[in-house]
């Protein structure tokens, strides 16, 4: 079966055109969400050609925001168009700075050595534990300008946000843990069969976590987590490893890789790297030389 690619993007053309190019394979379907603000990103990306892909252009696009419940509509907005158009071996949600650093029959050949599992990765550990019983246990409300510092909305809420937080603690405040609750990166690479039970449970992730800080990297943890597959989750007791991403948190928020890196990019074992810069053209230029088939 093919491979569904889900792409979110908002800047970065370079970057987004080089990751097209590096998966348009015949074996693939892509979907691509351009931010409803990005609007030159939109009409650039209307232009992007595939000669052995599908590529579908989302028409219905939303304002995403860091921390906020828009990232998980759009990852659903995602996955159901995908779902709908066709049936997928897996479902791979990336960034618009992304890009591959295995070829794709290397990936394509080990997703069939390791088909059934689900490659979604957990932070583990007392510090994550702890940051996540923060963003579960209380109300977030006016998530949408917690980043928009410089706005005139930012002044207004950031009170009302902060007073809301505060309130809730005094009077030791906790909002019902239905389920286990569980951390990680967003990005993954998900089966046919739990993409269908992920969208089964929209409703419940969407009205359990519209309030709750950075669900985009909270709700198909848990969900997985809490499911039939959970045996099925790849390097489940590894720190930041099930999803096949090679992303530095140590030097960055995350750290974009740079011209010094290459040997360590193309040293991993991982199938994807996030994040890359359009600055950074020869180290594009060489990621995309050696990987693509």
């Amino acid at each position: 079966m093919k491979h569904a690619y889900l792409i979110i993007a908002h800047n970065e053309y370079p970057v987004l055109e080089t990751l097209v190019s590096m998966i348009d394979d015949e074996r693939n379907d892509i979907y691509l969400h351009i931010d409803l603000r990005s609007t030159e990103l939109y009409k650039r990306a209307r232009l992007l050609c595939t000669q052995k892909a599908r590529l579908f252009l989302l028409p219905i696009r939303n304002k995403v925001y860091w921390g906020d419940i828009s990232q998980v509509e759009t990852e659903y907005l995602l996955l159901e168009t995908a779902f709908k158009q066709n049936t997928y071996a897996y479902y791979h949600l990336l960034s618009g700075v992304d890009l591959p650093i295995q070829t794709q029959d290397y990936i394509h050949s080990f997703f069939q050595t390791n088909s059934g599992k689900e490659f979604v990765s957990y932070w583990l550990g007392d510090k994550h534990q702890k940051d996540l019983n923060r963003k579960i246990s209380r109300y977030y409300f006016f998530t949408k300008s917690l980043k928009r510092s410089n706005s005139r909305w930012h002044i207004i809420t950031a009170p009302c946000h902060n007073l809301a937080l505060i309130i809730q603690k005094l009077i030791r405040f906790h909002r019902k843990q239905e389920v286990e609750f569980k951390k990680g990166p967003n990005w993954f690479s998900i089966t046919q069969d739990f993409c269908q039970y992920l969208i089964e449970k929209k409703s419940f992730v969407l009205q359990r976590f519209k309030y709750t800080l950075c669900p985009d990297e909270i709700f198909l943890q848990t969900i997985l987590w809490n499911s039939p597959f959970k045996e099925n989750i790849y390097k489940a007791n590894e720190d930041n490893a099930g999803n096949m991403r090679l992303v530095d948190w140590n030097r960055g928020n995350p750290y974009t890789w740079q011209s010094q890196d290459y040997n360590e990019l193309i040293a991993s074992d991982r199938l994807f790297a996030r994040k890359f810069s359009s600055k950074e053209k020869e180290l594009i230029e060489q990621i995309k030389t050696i990987y693509a088939d």
